[in-house]
């Protein structure tokens, strides 16, 4: 399976405009852009000094922009999309109601009131994988079970991944409950990804579930299982364009990438959880041993991603030579069959005029040179 982002090149979207966000030299907004409340980008000028593109344009610039982890000790608040990052920010004891407001707010009609940590690594006694590890795995005060995700980067089987995961964490729920049997909790699968898995859409977060396929209108047969994919890139604006309406999984997409970029925490950002989030994220606040867990963990994955980007553009390299050798053999290959075919026809025809000539029927000049009738006639 390709790159996700290969196939979205000449992919526009009419009705809904991605612009990419200001680059520093101009900060400045208007505010007039947003995403409703689904997360779909609205009309409007949007920021000042933002430029229209196409989707694929917009997907490729926002899934780079906050990945480039850079080693940087005068960094105040930390990449809360790294893996050490995340883990810290949403799955320790100490930022546990970072989590929980983070679930109520996505998740209000569940009325979630506590949770509590389970252990990342679960169980799987089927096929070669024999655990699944979380980032965040957690349990609800009804039984529930929630996993959180953070994917950075396009993995071809990335959705089967969520599949497994989901199902994992139902059968360690029903395995470890005191539930009747059958009797399950609800399970909950987010993932906040750095690379867009549905192309087709600009819309985001997408929701997962079972539903009934063959009704015209969606139903709802199954409330036990819900998956939810937060495609960060498709995120237009940034972190200074959020105010009070805009909606909280929008706000909370824009600290995820560009909380790292900043010095200060935005005065435009109100909102009390996220800006909790923010003092989490402080490297002031942080223990000199968290500090260098975390400057490590940087440093690993800005080696991979650095290893990567050259692995990208050796394939890439590799490929247009391939293609340039591929298509030249090709067209070689194609004049001379086109050529081919022409001298054979222009040697039946050559032969057909002779033997018309010397009053040979059509119908044996026909067989002889497999020209039609019509063709015959016509000469």
């Amino acid at each position: 399976m390709p790159n996700a982002l290969s196939s979205a090149k000449d992919m526009v979207v009419p009705d809904r405009r991605f612009r990419e966000a200001p680059g520093p030299e101009n900060r400045e907004s208007d505010s007039s852009a947003a995403v409703d409340k689904e997360g779909r980008v609205t009309e409007g000028p949007g920021p000042q000094g933002c430029r229209e593109v196409n989707l694929y344009q917009h997907l490729t610039t926002m899934a780079r922009k906050y990945r480039n982890f850079v080693y940087d000790e005068n960094q105040r608040f930390i990449y809360p999309t790294s893996d050490w990052g995340f883990k810290y920010l949403l799955g320790t004891e100490q930022n546990k109601d970072i989590l929980l407001g983070i679930l109520q707010e996505m998740l209000p009609d569940l009325g979630i009131e506590t949770l509590d940590y389970l252990p990342q690594e679960v169980g799987l006694p089927i096929g070669k994988m024999k655990q699944a590890r979380f980032d965040v795995h957690c349990r609800l005060r009804d039984g529930g079970r929630v996993v959180v995700e953070m994917q950075n980067y396009a993995h071809e089987a990335f959705l089967d991944r969520a599949v497994v995961y989901t199902s994992a964490a139902v059968v360690d729920n029903y395995v470890n409950s005191a539930a009747k049997e059958y009797q399950i909790g609800k399970t909950i699968f987010i993932a906040f990804v750095g690379d867009p898995l549905f192309k087709d859409t600009p819309r985001t977060p997408i929701r997962l579930s079972l539903c009934d396929i063959d009704e015209q209108a969606t139903t709802l047969r199954c409330d036990n299982l819900l998956q939810i994919f937060v495609e960060l890139p498709k995120f237009a604006g940034s972190i200074r364009d959020i105010t009070d309406s805009t909606p909280f999984v929008e706000q909370l997409a824009h600290v995820l990438m560009e909380m790292a970029d900043c010095d200060e925490v935005p005065e435009n950002l109100t909102n009390p959880l996220l800006k909790r989030l923010f003092d989490a994220a402080d490297t002031k606040a942080m223990s000199e041993n968290e500090k260098e867990n975390y400057w490590s963990s940087i440093m690993s994955e800005a080696d991979y991603e650095y290893h990567m980007c050259g692995a990208r553009k050796e394939g890439l390299a590799e490929g247009r030579a391939e293609g340039r050798a591929e298509g030249h053999a090709e067209g070689l290959i194609e004049g001379r069959a086109e050529g081919l075919a022409e001298g054979i026809r222009e040697a039946s025809l050559d032969n057909a005029r002779k033997l018309k000539s010397l009053g040979v029927a059509a119908d044996i000049i026909a067989g002889a040179t497999g020209l039609s009738p019509e063709e015959i006639s016509e000469l």
